[in-house]
């Protein structure tokens, strides 16, 4: 049986039953709870564990309770899980901007904030004689002014590659929640291909990162621009 002071939260998590609570990790539903109700204290991490492993409450000893704590600080952020439909949605957004680029690596990026695409951008290095235009880059330029803030916290980010460690660098900097990714970039990514810099515990500010979406679906316009260059 659930507590009545973590119904109306897990509920919000499509979780009405303990047996559905099982199925998952107790520290993943601690980050989406924290994430919502951000005043939400290491009491429900504890609970989570004694309700997942059928433990009596207010029975953990102080060791236990510390390494969890523990854990939790190291793990690198999960927030709300996006629906597959949102998903899919902005992630054709960003791949009918990818296919406007001209003589250019066809990668399309947006940001969006409360289900509104504020920021978009393709690669534009060649035409801007700007190395630093990427598309993800690009994107977050265009999102700061939009909202005239260089922070671009609740935004997420949408590209149809993985990220490479500059523009990564610049998703973190930004302070943006989340970076959906379509495919890997196997030579330059640096969210898992080269690089897991998103997993770094140590910054301030998290970014969650999701991918890759469809690695074959979303490496297709750049694999086939490749190809023609060759």
């Amino acid at each position: 049986m659930l507590p009545l002071y973590l119904q109306s939260k897990l509920k919000s998590l499509g979780i009405d039953s303990l047996e559905e609570l099982q199925k998952y990790d107790y520290f993943l539903i601690f980050q989406w709870l924290r994430g919502i109700y951000p005043s939400t204290g290491f009491r429900v991490l504890f609970d989570l564990y004694c309700l997942i492993h059928n433990q009596p409450f207010n029975t953990l000893d102080p060791e236990i309770k510390a390494h969890l704590k523990l854990t939790y600080k190291s793990l690198p952020p999960h927030f709300t899980p996006l629906p597959k439909d949102e998903i899919e949605k902005f992630m054709q957004i960003a791949v009918a901007i990818a296919r406007e680029s001209d003589n250019e690596i066809p990668i399309g990026a947006i940001v969006v904030k409360d289900g509104e695409v504020i920021g978009r951008g393709n690669n534009q290095t060649i035409a801007s004689n700007d190395i630093t235009a990427h598309a993800e880059i690009v994107a977050i330029r265009d999102a700061s002014k939009n909202l005239g803030n260089y922070r671009l916290d609740d935004c997420d980010l949408y590209v149809t590659i993985e990220p490479c460690l500059m523009c990564s660098g610049a998703i973190i900097n930004s302070r943006i929640r989340r970076v959906i990714f379509g495919a890997l970039e196997p030579k330059t990514g640096a969210v898992t291909s080269q690089y897991t810099v998103f997993n770094n515990i140590n910054i301030n500010k998290h970014t969650e990162a999701i991918g890759p979406i469809d690695n074959d679906l979303y490496s297709f316009s750049l694999k086939a621009f490749l190809k023609q260059k060759r």
